[in-house]
């Protein structure tokens, strides 16, 4: 019996995940099998996850990552359970590694000057890849979302974008002056260049004429890393956008809706580092 399938249709059809997230769930749950073997539900017990933790740990499996795992295969045996072809508890005496807490990365205002500097030798495609860091660290978008944006979700006289986040929950975030400048100009230029067929519906498009994918644009970041000398990645500038809206004196609840963020705890972390960032100012001024 296949009891990853209809656990994955699951997330994807009621759960509305996304397809990273689901594929992230299946990877999990056959690497499980992988280590365990073919078993039926009813077979399983808790010796198996505790073999198959062991096999983590000795793979040298980051707390992180176990974690992680250990949610898939919580989220999927609960499904089982609430269908009904399941009672027992395997999970019984098993708990996930305490995670420790780090603060966000971002950048500082120089850094960001430092990024956009390195445009300055940039290869090709330079016109869309500054419209996309510029609108990134103007609305603290997730890569996914940033790929998924259509044309028509654009709405320029109120400054607007409308975005599709996890569990396709629909919000609003603004645009400021610098990327809506930025993608006017990508808008007249590359994609007019690069656009195959008038019914495409993306922003970001490839010199194929078709959606960028959130790999091409995680190259990006890759090759800035590289050029800056420091690791950049899209959300190093989420975090930097919740930071400087922070910094700036905008409230936690916005900053959370901006975000997109389902619980203001998770918002919560950014008041972290604007006090980190306090406490090192304090010390500069002998205070």
């Amino acid at each position: 019996m296949d009891t990853v399938t209809p656990f994955l249709s699951y997330l994807n059809i009621q759960k509305g995940y996304s397809v990273h997230t689901v594929d992230a769930y299946g990877r999990d749950l056959r690497q499980f099998f992988a280590l365990i073997g073919d078993k039926s539900l009813q077979v399983l017990d808790v010796s198996d996850m505790k073999t198959y933790i062991y096999a983590l740990q000795k793979a040298g499996a980051s707390k992180r990552s176990l974690a992680r795992k250990l949610s898939s295969l919580r989220s999927w045996w609960k499904f089982w359970v609430r269908r009904g072809d399941v009672a027992q508890d395997i999970f019984k005496g098993i708990e996930a590694p305490k995670l420790d807490k780090s603060l966000p990365s971002f950048l500082e205002d120089r850094e960001v000057e430092q990024l956009l500097g390195a445009f300055e030798s940039w290869p090709k495609h330079r016109v869309r890849d500054i419209a996309m860091i510029d609108l990134l660290f103007s609305t603290g978008l997730r890569v996914a979302e940033l790929v998924s944006i259509n044309v028509s979700d654009l709405n320029w006289d109120r400054a607007e974008i409308r975005v599709i986040g996890k569990r396709e929950k629909e919000r609003v975030v603004i645009m400021g002056h610098a990327a809506m400048t930025s993608l006017k100009d990508y808008l007249a230029t590359d994609r007019r260049t690069w656009l195959k067929r008038p019914t495409e519906r993306a922003l970001f498009i490839s010199e194929k004429g078709g959606r960028i994918s959130t790999r091409s644009v995680q190259r990006i970041f890759e090759k800035l890393s590289t050029i800056i000398g420091k690791p950049v990645t899209p959300h190093v500038l989420r975090h930097s956008f919740a930071t400087t809206m922070l910094n700036h004196g905008a409230d936690l609840r916005s900053v959370q809706e901006l975000l997109g963020h389902s619980s203001l705890q998770t918002t919560q972390l950014y008041t972290h580092v604007s006090l980190a960032k306090l406490k090192e100012v304090m010390k500069g001024i002998n205070l």
